[in-house]
């Protein structure tokens, strides 16, 4: 893990170091996104499909969605 200081201006504006860009292989003209959680803020390269990046995330907690979705059908019956 490595920490790395930078200074706001006084138009709210942060240098993002060169070590964290090029941790997070951004360019000029990139999105990032804040992840915000209680007191911590996290930055992340914005994905261009939100979706395609979000696409099985919680993968472990659905192991069957297809199963669970005919399970749940039939019940109604």
């Amino acid at each position: 893990m490595q920490a790395i200081a930078t200074q706001i201006s006084t138009k709210y504006q942060i240098v993002i170091p060169k070590p964290v860009r090029e941790a997070l292989g951004i360019r000029s003209q990139d999105s990032l996104l804040f992840v915000i959680d209680g007191d911590t803020v996290s930055v992340r390269h914005r994905p261009a499909s939100l979706t395609t990046a979000l696409r099985g995330l919680h993968a472990d907690l659905w192991p069957d969605p297809d199963g669970w979705l005919e399970a749940e059908r039939s019940s109604w019956e």
